[in-house]
């Protein structure tokens, strides 16, 4: 038993924020970002109607549709963010209520830009326990909130969106083919501080703001994807040339470029939306997931390895066929 992705869905906020607008801001220019990370723009959440949560929920919705299943037809919700707007109730709480997946369990991870493939593989583990029938998972950020606008080197990077797959359990020879890694002695190269702490407020507010050691976070990433990748493919005897997209994380355009060179792989087969959303995190993958099957791209049988990397550190990849 797997659970094949039957619907997609995502959701950007509709405010876009430019490399021209963040040269009012901070001392940067349009050049300069483009060249270091291949960002032009990102898409920024109204504090007071895109929410994590309503985020989320607007992506759910379509994916739902995308899928042609009644919401009472799921079974489990998993909600991967880094960003929640909510403590209690978990976000995908909130997804149910607004869906009418009243029949579903439900939770939230936090696994920062690998969220979304750690969830996929967790409602994985539980179809192919069969324990689940449909399941809905989501990423949803709002990473814009925890920006220092003033900082130059992380706020050139990051935006807000939500996307979601629904996947059915289906029956297949084929088990869920995933490596997934963490490395929690290397988690002060990118970390956010929650602000209920009994700490004096001078000390802490500013690590309430993405801290990033940007090189360091780029070593990681150039090297651990391309070895993740290389890991699946031996573990499950998948040839890396017959795969027909590789779905990375959607990190810095030179991050995707030196995994495509590392793995010889034609940079064609790496698509990317980075250009016109950022680091979006855990919503990054689901996302570019649905814009290709819009565009036309995923058809019966695609061939796909997906890949997250983040703060922890965490990474992994996940073979998909569509």
């Amino acid at each position: 038993m797997i659970g094949k992705i039957v619907g997609l869905g995502s959701y950007l906020p509709s405010k876009v924020l430019t490399n021209k607008d963040l040269e009012e801001m901070v001392e940067t220019s349009d050049e300069w970002i483009v060249e270091r990370t291949g960002i032009r723009e990102r898409h920024i959440s109204d504090p007071y109607t895109e929410s994590v949560s309503q985020m989320a929920v607007n992506a759910a919705k379509e994916a739902i549709r995308d899928a042609a299943i009644d919401p009472e037809e799921i079974d489990l919700i998993i909600l991967a963010s880094t960003t929640s707007n909510m403590v209690i109730p978990s976000c995908s709480c909130v997804v149910q209520r607004e869906t009418g997946a009243k029949n579903a369990m439900c939770f939230d991870l936090n696994s920062a830009c690998t969220g979304f493939l750690t969830a996929y593989n967790t409602a994985q583990s539980f179809i192919e326990a069969g324990h689940v029938k449909t399941a809905l998972v989501l990423g949803s950020e709002c990473t814009s909130n925890y920006v220092d606008w003033t900082d130059r080197g992380t706020c050139i990077l990051f935006g807000d969106a939500a996307g979601a797959a629904v996947l059915r359990a289906q029956e297949s020879d084929r088990k869920n083919m995933f490596v997934l890694h963490a490395d929690g002695r290397r988690s002060d190269c990118l970390y956010a501080e929650n602000m209920k702490q009994r700490k004096d407020p001078e000390e802490l507010i500013p690590k309430t703001f993405f801290q990033m050691d940007g090189k360091e976070v780029f070593k990681f990433a150039v090297t651990a994807v391309p070895q993740i990748i290389k890991e699946l493919c031996t573990k499950f005897s998948i040839d890396k040339d017959e795969v027909d997209l590789f779905v990375l994380h959607q990190a810095n355009r030179r991050i995707i470029e030196a995994v495509s060179k590392r793995l010889d792989i034609p940079l064609e087969k790496f698509p990317m939306n980075i250009d016109r959303m950022g680091n979006t995190s855990s919503a990054s993958v689901p996302s570019l997931l649905t814009e290709l099957k819009k565009a036309g791209r995923l058809k019966e049988g695609t061939k796909i390895i997906a890949s997250g990397f983040g703060a922890g550190l965490t990474w992994g990849a996940s073979y998909i066929e569509f």
